[in-house]
């Protein structure tokens, strides 16, 4: 726990705007050149340290008062990334850009495998921060966009004096910043690999600015900071993290549950590594706040979650990304697929997964630390049909019993609770191949979604757990001839008629007048997606359903050229 009282902390923070302390923070060679640039807008806007006292005062209401915590609500910032770049090789490419969206995706939802090389006196401490992040979709101006901006200058370098965010300077104006997280990546001098503003600067500065050699993975990304783990430090300073030491000697970074350590550590340093009498535990490190190399940092904790959530709580100094628009494409369509818990297990020694089967999808592997994103492997699965996912274990000595569960989210609501969702449960233990074969439900809905396989050593584990022994691995399937929700199968849906809705024992399907009678074909299935076969369509137009158990009910009509659902209650 940290000793300085809650007053003393911002008593400090009014400290920044002394001209001492401010000249000692500009003289300060470092990585990261946040607090620098803090000390020169405190200069330049003295009420800037007083937005900031108040932003303090509400992080602490809000770390006091329970009834403000979120509980597993995700919030989605929109992100545009303004590229400047003065040679071929810093206008990096749109695979690097969305390499770094990823990394600060697993970051901030604690799902990087990394995590599992946390050392045991914190591994309680990681945390899932509930914050996920998407390139733009909707500009300011309402149109689409890919929310990527790039700008050629003959300028060679850029200072930390903002001149980047500016068109009127040479660079490129940020988009509102009260709805986007706006990044700008281009050549820093001075070995700076980046700096952020922190919550209660201008408005037309607001963001994060990063070495064009030090963002992203791949491309012109440099170790040892060639795994995006600059931009997850420098966005946890725009979300108002400070330094893990406290820019001071065994100072102060306003979290309770980072030890104080007496400086930044750079490198990888071995653990535990004990300053400022923080016997018990040593330096954390490997948090995402200190100064060491990407490789070797893991996580954020639970205080540096708290303090970052607080911003998105009424009154917070970000609370208007909550309900931005720009990660959504124009007409309403979601541009991304939902936001899923988290699932991993938190020790591999002596089981995991090493065979996923699936149509096109055929992963073997060893060991992936707890977790595995296999999203990017996709199969394609059409609505209706049978299938069969293979799947094993792997054990490093004993052959323990395992209990796999498999989930796909038919309805892409962003969990696997719904009936039918999981579609596989087995218990065994053993190392050979088993197979489960199950038939996706005639009302899942098309487009793609997420495939969750868990093999757990706990019965009771389920889709979203943190649990100890086996792992969790993630893939995405394509329904196809499923659901619609396509503007055309709304326009399909309008021209058929189903009534009366709801019913008690006939419904009267009325058919388009272009459509063959006899080449309809019409189906009835429960909330499980199971068929009903007692259902019998006779051409007629009229359905007899006074045999169905009173409930919710899909109907599916297929005519030769067009399916369409319609969905109706049974009395």
């Amino acid at each position: 726990m940290k000793k300085t009282l809650y007053a003393i902390a911002l008593m400090g923070l009014s400290m920044l705007v002394s001209p001492t302390q401010a000249q000692e923070l500009l003289q300060r060679g470092r990585q990261c050149s946040t607090m620098d640039n803090l000390a020169a807008q405190l200069a330049a806007d003295p009420a800037m340290a007083q937005r900031m006292a108040g932003i303090e005062a509400q992080t602490r209401t809000f770390e006091t008062n329970p009834d403000q915590q979120r509980t597993g609500a995700v919030i989605t910032i929109p992100v545009v990334v303004h590229v400047i770049y003065n040679t071929a090789a810093q206008n990096v490419s749109d695979a690097q850009i969305n390499s770094q969206i990823a990394v600060l995706n697993e970051d901030f939802r604690n799902l990087n495998a990394d995590g599992a090389n946390v050392p045991s006196a914190f591994q309680g401490l990681r945390a899932d921060v509930n914050v996920q992040f998407v390139l733009a979709k909707r500009s300011p101006t309402g149109t689409a966009t890919t929310g990527i901006t790039r700008k050629s200058t003959t300028r060679t370098s850029w200072g930390t004096d903002d001149a980047m965010k500016r068109a009127s300077t040479g660079g490129t104006d940020a988009w509102p910043t009260n709805q986007y997280l706006n990044i700008w990546v281009c050549n820093l001098s001075g070995g700076v690999l980046g700096y952020a503003q922190f919550p209660g600067g201008a408005a037309a500065t607001d963001g994060v600015v990063i070495l064009t050699t030090g963002f992203g993975k791949g491309g012109s990304a440099v170790a040892p900071f060639n795994l995006g783990r600059t931009a997850t430090h420098e966005v946890g300073h725009w979300l108002n993290l400070r330094h893990i030491w406290g820019d001071a000697s065994c100072g102060n970074d306003f979290v309770a549950d980072t030890p104080t350590q007496q400086t930044s550590n750079t490198g990888c340093p071995s653990f535990p590594k004990r300053t400022c009498g923080n016997t018990s535990s040593g330096d954390m490190f490997m948090n995402y706040m200190d100064y060491t190399d990407d490789r070797c940092m893991y996580m954020f904790s639970t205080g540096q979650s708290s303090r970052m959530n607080a911003l998105f709580a009424a009154g917070g100094a970000r609370a208007s990304l909550v309900t931005s628009t720009g990660g959504t494409a124009p007409g309403g369509t979601t541009p991304t697929t939902p936001t899923y818990c988290a699932s991993k297990g938190t020790n591999v020694t002596y089981e995991w997964i090493d065979l996923v089967q699936l149509g096109s999808i055929n992963r073997a592997s060893g060991k992936d630390a707890g977790y595995f994103n296999g999203t990017a492997l996709s199969t394609t699965l059409p609505a209706g049909s049978s299938q069969t996912i293979f799947y094993s274990a792997a054990f490093a000595s004993t052959a323990y019993t395992e209990y796999f569960k498999i989930y796909i989210d038919y309805n892409q609501d962003g969990d696997f609770i719904d009936a039918g969702e999981l579609v596989a449960s087995r218990a065994g233990s053993t190392a050979a191949t088993q197979s489960s074969v199950f038939t996706v439900p005639a009302t899942a809905k098309s487009g793609a979604t997420r495939l969750r396989v868990v093999m757990s050593d706990n019965s009771a584990t389920t889709s979203c757990n943190s649990y100890t022994y086996g792992e969790t691995e993630d893939y995405t399937v394509n329904i196809t001839g499923g659901l619609r929700t396509s503007a055309s199968e709304k326009a399909a849906l309008a021209e058929y008629k189903l009534f009366p809705n709801p019913t008690s024992d006939v419904l009267n399907l009325v058919l388009p007048a272009d459509r063959d009678q006899s080449a309809v074909q019409v189906q009835v299935f429960d909330a499980r997606g199971a068929e009903l076969k007692q259902v019998r369509y006779d051409g007629s137009g009229m359905l007899n359903v006074s045999t169905l158990a009173p409930g919710l009910y899909t109907l599916r009509v297929t005519d030769g050229g067009e399916v369409v659902h319609q969905r109706f209650v049974k009395n």
